[in-house]
């Protein structure tokens, strides 16, 4: 329990900080969200800087924000009056949500298979296939492959919808440009690991009392082996969430990404603020739980982590 509060408490003060610098950086950039309004008389833009308290001192702004998010409300956008962030949140994030979660389990899914297959078939065709398959997914970054699989299964082909979200031909291209790289890291982990276990005594020992190949894998090899792949599923998740800002945009996916997009270039502070804290939310807890999984994968490590055992 004590494990658990701690890694809590430091969540939080990570949060802090994480509001605290960006909300620093955001407003240490020159100008303001009603810059751009050239059209409109000076008296107006500052009318609108006094309704959204961007006349008041940053300490000031900084305290009322800070307030606001422990109250839940992250404020409404500038940008979008009929908007609030948390209406954005709700609007878009389960489009968001959908496809992170396919994304997820098609790449972990994939590299957990392809990496054992790999280890099992070292030195053979299947391996040297799943590696080709690892480095290439390592190499070319999601926005180049999106746009190759654009080009030819939407354009030449016509295969599946270049820019749509209704059904799930419309989520195939998105997936696999998201999924490859994290099924190729997927991939390497699980082979190495699995090679590694495979060479164990208590491995060997089990061979020699005749458990089939399939039964070694599944119920001795792989609960050690796949720890590893837990370990990277944080990253996994953080980078899906953040990396799918790009996809959306390309595939013209209603999810937050295009919100996150259009903030940063509009300037709309409150919608950058509160989708850069509701992310970072979702990622510090996701981290949270693969920990607290992790202690219960591996027996070695101690909930209270003394040498007590606590």
């Amino acid at each position: 329990m004590i494990y658990i509060i701690r890694k809590v408490a430091s969540g939080l003060i990570t949060m802090l900080v994480i509001i605290t610098i960006t909300f620093i950086l955001m407003h240490a950039i020159p100008g303001g969200p009603f810059d751009s309004e050239r059209a409109l008389p000076e008296s107006i833009i500052n009318n609108l800087n006094v309704r959204y308290n961007l006349d008041a001192p940053l300490w000031e702004q900084y305290s009322n924000y800070v307030q606001s998010v422990l109250k839940g409300d992250l404020g409404p956008s500038i940008k979008h009056e009929t908007k609030t962030v948390n209406s954005i949140i709700k609007e878009g994030f389960p489009v968001s949500f959908l496809l992170g979660s396919i994304v997820l389990l098609a790449a972990l899914l994939c590299g957990v298979m392809f990496g054992i297959l790999s280890a099992l078939n070292k030195n053979k065709w299947f391996d040297y296939g799943a590696l080709m398959f690892s480095t290439i997914g390592i190499s070319v970054p999601s926005f180049v492959l999106a746009a190759l699989l654009i080009y030819y299964f939407s354009l030449k082909l016509g295969w599946f919808p270049a820019a749509l979200w209704d059904g799930w031909t419309s989520m195939v291209l998105p997936v696999i440009s998201l999924a490859w790289l994290p099924a190729a890291v997927i991939t390497r982990l699980m082979r190495s690991s699995m090679l590694e276990i495979m060479s164990k005594d208590y491995i060997k020992a089990a061979r020699a009392r005749g458990i089939p190949t399939k039964a070694l894998v599944i119920r001795h090899a792989l609960p050690n082996a796949v720890l590893p792949v837990i370990t990277y599923l944080g990253p996994t998740a953080a980078w899906i969430l953040t990396g799918s800002f790009v996809i959306e945009k390309i595939f013209a996916i209603p999810g937050l990404g295009q919100w996150f997009v259009l903030s940063i270039s509009s300037r709309d502070y409150t919608v950058i603020l509160g989708l850069t804290i509701f992310y970072s939310f979702i990622l510090i807890g996701i981290n949270i739980l693969i920990d607290i999984v992790y202690t219960f994968l591996d027996p070695r490590i101690k909930l209270m982590g003394t040498g007590k055992g606590e």
